[in-house]
């Protein structure tokens, strides 16, 4: 594979207030041929082409021109006719013809060529030193600017028009350069230009003064199938200003067929002093074809691989193959192909131009590539990969997964874009399906962004379902993983892994060091009974270490644990901050529905939201159906609101301390831990509620319900009614008695039981409220945003109260039968 470094750089002048930045790369492309007025009377002419790029302030109006000149052979600078042409980005094309012109060498006493039509005009001239310079530039009356360079097929021009945006700005107050920043898109515009075998790069965008060479260079580059395929890394010259870059340029120079084509997409970071870290990322409208490449259980390695009659055979085959964004490589449906499928960061890097993996045919392909990683994505990302069967060997001394993206990438990168959708995983040891960043001796925050798990259904896995991990310190800012959504999926028979004792296994769902990201509609069962960790255990669905983060509409149960620890359906966990467990359904698990923890040496917690949740029959072994604990100093967690849940709790010989809303007895925490509007309904012995001596929580407007007596423990003290708890100074709002001892008339209390994957939630009729529940509008009005639905999709509504529990309308034909 051929490696090209390009440095000689050749600059065009830009009149807008942008930066220029400058690469290397290297191009050829077809002569222009555009229609020139015919020079009569003149024997002895001579056309002359131009191509550049059209920009305004406006990412909307962003385009090509491409410029034509009929000028004499002997006298040049006498121009006979002349035309352009503006293509717009939104495929809009505006002519203009020449009006007037005098000469075009601004050296000259008198200079003028015009350009004009009822959409554009401008003027253009050549400067003392030949540069082409395009000036006054008019589009529908609006101010523009123009950059070209003379373009012939001994030298040609490549006009990239596109957009790129800032992914961070949105609570920037300041300007760059005069520039406003936000998140909007804006114009990136880039001209490449050829000549002996050298290329300059033109980059318009608002990222200050830089007017450097190599900011930006092409590395790595290789040619297969016609296509050149460079990645754009940090140029040499870059350490004189703060700009890093990462991205990728696809060409072709085949224009024998019309293919001839460049594409280029990828991600800067510029540390403004003034401004801080500003990311941005950015996409030519220009693209490339691409190529599907078939395998097939009877094709052969030595054929193209471009249609099915002519399929490659193994994957062995695939691998040898730089993947480009775009291409395809599917697999013959109900065959099963033998080995591990790898990617570097040579291939794909396309973002939302993606390198698709899947199944051609009938059925679902089979990867299995036994004691290795079925996928294999190391240090790249824009991969979709969908309507497979991945399976290997699980096995205790194993380490492999099922589909690992991994990057042990310097700095802050944010590898884009991965799907995975309609598959099956089964049968490894560590993984089913991870994102995972990690670099030894380092704490960073390269990563993975904009992904999307759906439709998978994961199983017969030793540790983890569907994960995420980087390198954690308690100390970092910010987050390696950002922007993951993993929804509809079915997680099952994470068993766990007897042999490891440093940490606990058998997790459906987990989530960590990641930022904006959602769990939902998704179901986790019958995991983490070999659980050998001591001190702590698996749960079905949680984060941990994590930045606005959401989990809701999901299923757990059958959760178990191989030790006395967790279990657990749901959890936000150590160093959670701006978290929302809602929706969910809890039940039949080991450790508690709801966990909210924080261990020693996380990062602070804050902000944790538990609502219109139901959990029934959990806690077998340990915690509670609402459980809390604290390992950190008290001011590390702060800021809990629990309210309207739904929680149905018994007591078994194996939890002689169970309790519906729990906190644990380890560190205090006092630190505006909030319980509103609860149903809380306890048998056979549970306890209500069990709050430690030294710990403070608020208690209002919950409803409390046990068969076997009213039985609250706070703060070391036992009461045994409603009337006598109060006597903590809990239970009152705005100096008002609330908060009921009552039967909730739940319509069917402890017989919820399974709802299963793929069914709605919603049809959990066990508990809906009555009719006459004393339930209905007795709870308190929240000062914080109450959401705006219940576990039922009904519209939350409170005039003249709020309902308690999780069933929070019963005006929306949600009445449960009396």
């Amino acid at each position: 594979m051929e490696k090209l470094t390009f440095s000689k750089v050749i600059f065009s002048v830009l009149f807008l207030s942008f930066g220029l930045l400058s690469s290397c790369s290297k191009e050829e492309l077809d002569p222009l041929n555009l229609e020139a007025k015919p020079s009569t009377g003149v024997t002895a002419t001579q056309e002359i082409q131009y191509k550049g790029i059209y920009a305004s302030k406006s990412s909307n109006t962003r385009g090509i021109v491409e410029l034509s000149l009929i000028q004499e052979k002997e006298n040049p600078a006498n121009i006979i006719s002349g035309k352009a042409k503006l293509t717009l980005s939104t495929g809009t094309v505006v002519e203009a013809d020449m009006t007037d012109s005098k000469s075009t060498d601004k050296a000259s006493e008198d200079f003028n060529v015009s350009f004009d039509s009822n959409d554009m005009s401008f003027n253009f001239y050549l400067d003392a030193n030949g540069v082409p310079v395009v000036a006054d530039v008019v589009y529908k009356q609006q101010e523009g600017a123009v950059v070209v360079a003379e373009h012939s097929s001994a030298s040609p021009v490549t006009p990239i028009t596109g957009i790129y945006r800032c992914t961070n700005c949105e609570d920037q107050t300041s300007t760059l350069n005069g520039i406003e920043l936000n998140n909007e898109d804006r114009i990136f515009n880039m001209l490449l230009t050829t000549k002996d075998g050298q290329t300059g790069m033109t980059i318009q965008a608002v990222l200050g003064s830089l007017v450097n060479a190599e900011l930006v260079v092409e590395q790595a580059c290789s040619t297969d199938a016609g296509y050149t395929f460079c990645t754009l890394q940090t140029g040499a010259k870059a350490t004189t200003e703060p700009v890093q870059w990462s991205g990728i340029h696809r060409y072709t120079t085949d224009s024998s067929s019309g293919d001839a084509c460049s594409t280029i997409w990828g991600d800067l970071v510029f540390n403004s002093p003034e401004n801080g870290i500003i990311e941005a990322e950015f996409q030519s409208d220009n693209t490339c074809p691409n190529n599907t490449y078939y395998v097939s259980a009877t094709g052969d390695d030595s054929n193209s691989g471009l249609t099915p009659e002519d399929a490659w055979k193994t994957i062995l085959k695939v691998n040898s193959v730089t993947a480009k964004p775009g291409d395809r490589i599917l697999f013959e449906g109900g065959r099963t192909f033998n080995g591990s499928l790898k990617f570097t960061s040579e291939d794909a890097n396309g973002g939302n131009n993606p390198v698709t993996i899947s199944s051609y045919g009938t059925g679902e392909a089979t990867i299995f590539s036994g004691n290795q990683t079925g996928i294999d994505i190391y240090n790249t990302a824009g991969f979709r990969i969908e309507n497979l069967i991945v399976t290997g060997n699980a096995s205790p001394e194993l380490r492999n997964s099922g589909i690992q993206f991994y990057t042990d990438l310097d700095g802050d990168v944010k590898l884009d874009f991965a799907e995975i959708k309609n598959v099956k995983v089964h049968g490894f040891s560590d993984y089913g399906i991870v994102f995972g960043s990690w670099k030894d001796g380092s704490i960073n925050n390269a990563g993975f962004k904009n992904i999307v798990v759906e439709n998978a259904k994961v199983y017969n896995i030793l540790n983890v379902g569907i994960g995420s991990y980087g390198n954690f310190s308690a100390s970092k800012t910010g987050y390696a993983h950002a922007n993951i959504s993993v929804r509809n999926c079915e997680v099952f028979n994470i068993t766990g892994n007897s042999t490891i004792t440093h940490k606990h296994s058998g997790n459906g769902i987990l989530l960590s060091d990641v930022q904006n990201s959602v769990i939902e509609y998704s179901t986790v069962y019958n995991s983490g009974q070999l659980n050998a960790n001591p001190s702590g255990g698996p749960v079905g669905i949680w984060y941990w270490d994590a930045d606005q983060v959401t989990i809701q509409h999901n299923e757990v149960y059958g959760m178990k644990s191989g030790t006395s620890k967790d279990g657990g359906g749901f959890d936000l966990d150590g160093g959670v901050t701006n978290g929302i467990m809602q929706y969910n359904y809890s039940h039949d698990n080991y450790g508690a529905g709801y966990l909210i923890g924080q261990f020693t040496g996380a990062r602070p917690m804050r902000n944790i939201t538990v609502r219109y949740n139901i959990s029934e029959n959990d806690a077998a072994t340990n915690g509670g159906s609402i459980y809390l604990f604290n390992g950190a100093s008290p001011s590390s967690m702060r800021d809990i609101w629990v309210y309207n849940n739904t929680l149905y709790i018994k007591e078994k010989p194996s939890n002689s301390g169970a309790a519906g809303i729990k906190l644990l007895q380890w560190k205090t925490m006092s630190e505006n831990i909030n319980f509103h509007n609860n149903i809380i309904v306890a048998e056979d012995g549970a306890d209500l509620v069990q709050v430690p001596a030294g710990y403070k929580a608020n208690f209002s407007g919950n409803l409390y319900h046990s068969t076997t007596g009213f039985s609250v423990k706070y703060q070391g003290m036992a009461y045994s009614s409603l009337t006598a708890f109060r006597a903590t100074g809990n239970e009152f709002y705005n100096e008002q008695e609330v908060g009921i001892e009552a039967d909730p008339l739940l319509s069917n209390p402890g017989n919820g039981g399974i709802i299963g994957f793929g069914n709605a939630l919603t049809s959990l009729t066990a508990y809906k409220l009555s009719y006459n529940s004393p339930a209905i509008d007795a709870g308190i009005k929240l000062s914080q945003d109450m959401g705006e639905q219940d576990f039922y999709n009904n519209v939350i509504l409170t005039d003249p109260a709020p309902e308690m529990g999780a069933h929070g309308n019963l005006s929306q034909e949600a009445v449960a039968s009396n």
